[in-house]
């Protein structure tokens, strides 16, 4: 199940990244028009998001399955073998998926690419015909943004696990430490510094010279262009400083939000208790659609206030350009569904990592003395407090981006008024909260609760 997971993580960001370069030459050779490389500037902020979203969900989800298998790990170990041993294994493994992965890129290529095109081309009216004659031109740097993550990952986990102890190794084999190496908080540290500097300064540096006043409405929308790629790289910085920080971050964010929605319930006490003592397992879920949501709504919620920004610093004339402008950051937004969809992916990916964990969670509460109508309430709770915790931390990288685009916005035009879509935020968390008890309810439904002695037995290695 955890190198399944791995897979499919791997087809479908390679698939989604080949299709976009695809895309972008199948544009660029139809388009007649006088604009150069017409695909590659439309599908760029597409590719460029789902390069680095691949990159967070593969490294991500990789270290989760390696730590997944910390129990076999360390029976390794014990048994005699070697550092390198662990590693050219692992390797091995790794580049059985990376081939597999391959080959069902190929196959799948010529069935997702129609779709990344109408997705592309349709917002912005270009009626284009589609051809895959140069479809497979893109399998080399779709694979080599997929691979290297892939490898890297690989590297520096068993790098750390071949360090510690094997009975300390055993007795972690369900949940991975809650410390991290001095390599990885310095990288969360650099991450949140970066963040902030790329939400704050260009307030400073770029608002206010020279100031919108002095722009024609064009180059007032190119300035603002600037300042949301820079508030996007400050949002991905903050993901890979949560990515970073998960262990330290992930159970107390938990615990302080189910305890503030005090539901007058046992089952929900007892699943807000699992879930701060599971929550770092659960991170395999949680951080690529936390990736997925901030990338969403950051963008929508950028576009609005930028939007609605020029529609109050710039009120309408016959000769203005606002609703071009409109159009284009509408296209833009489009452009978001692919790597929503490697998020998304992730998730699923996550989620199917730590399905063993839940289980012996489960098994561990049935023979506590818990009825099966409670345990299967119990999982579909899991997956809820996972989605909820995501959201919850979507939100807060969005609101932090969007204030900072804000002030951005204030200094540049004079005046700047935030949006913030609440009602695509409710809707969001329903649907998040939907998919997620639907994910590990099937999971508590399909149990057979039988045979929880003989999964604790198995757990613990008897």
């Amino acid at each position: 199940m955890v190198w399944s997971a791995v897979l499919l993580a791997m087809v479908v960001s390679q698939t989604v990244i080949c299709s976009l370069i695809a895309v972008a030459t199948i544009i660029d050779q139809d388009y007649q028009g006088p604009e150069q490389e017409l695909g590659s500037s439309y599908t760029g902020p597409a590719l460029a998001f789902s390069v680095i979203i691949t990159v967070a969900v593969l490294l991500w989800v990789m270290n989760s399955a390696l730590n997944q298998r910390r129990h076999q790990l360390a029976l390794m170990v014990l048994q005699g073998a070697l550092p390198w041993q662990l590693l050219a294994w692992n390797l091995l493994i790794v580049m059985g998926l990376c081939i597999l992965s391959i080959a069902a890129t190929c196959l799948l290529l010529p069935v997702i690419t129609p779709l990344i095109f109408a997705m592309v081309t349709n917002p912005l009216d270009l009626h284009l015909t589609y051809a895959g004659s140069h479809l497979f031109n893109s399998l080399g740097k779709g694979l080599a943004f997929s691979a290297a993550p892939i490898f890297i990952s690989t590297l520096l986990t068993i790098r750390s696990l071949s360090k510690i102890r094997p009975m300390e190794a055993l007795r972690q084999s369900q949940n991975p430490p809650k410390r991290i190496g001095v390599f990885r908080f310095l990288l969360g540290i650099v991450c949140l510094i970066g963040a902030g500097c790329m939400l704050l300064i260009p307030a400073f540096a770029l608002a206010t010279n020279p100031p919108a006043s002095q722009m024609s409405s064009n180059a007032a929308a190119d300035r603002m262009t600037v300042f949301l790629a820079f508030v996007m790289g400050g949002m991905f910085l903050q993901i890979f400083s949560l990515a970073a920080f998960a262990p330290y971050f992930l159970p107390g964010f938990t615990a302080i939000w189910t305890r503030i929605v005090a539901l007058p319930s046992r089952t929900w006490r007892l699943a807000g208790q699992q879930a701060v003592g599971s929550i770092q397992r659960q991170g395999a879920a949680i951080i690529p659609m936390t990736a997925g949501l901030s990338l969403l709504m950051t963008v929508g919620g950028g576009l609005s206030t930028m939007i609605t920004t020029m529609q109050v610093a710039l009120p309408p004339t016959p000769d203005s350009t606002v609703p071009a402008t409109a159009d284009m950051f509408a296209s833009l937004l489009a452009l978001t569904g692919p790597p929503l969809i490697i998020a998304i992916t992730g998730a699923i990916a996550g989620t199917l990592i730590t399905s063993k964990g839940r289980g012996l969670d489960l098994a561990l509460t049935y023979v506590s003395g818990a009825g099966i109508g409670q345990l299967r309430v119990l999982g579909a709770l899991d997956g809820i407090i996972t989605m909820i915790t995501s959201t919850l931390f979507s939100l807060v990288i969005t609101l932090l981006c969007t204030s900072s685009l804000t002030f951005m916005l204030s200094r540049f035009m004079g005046k700047s008024q935030m949006s913030v879509q609440w009602g695509a935020w409710i809707v969001v968390v329903l649907i998040a909260s939907l998919l997620g008890a639907a994910a590990t309810g099937i999971q508590a439904l399909t149990t057979r609760f039988e045979n929880s002695v003989s999964v604790i037995s198995h757990a613990i290695g008897e």
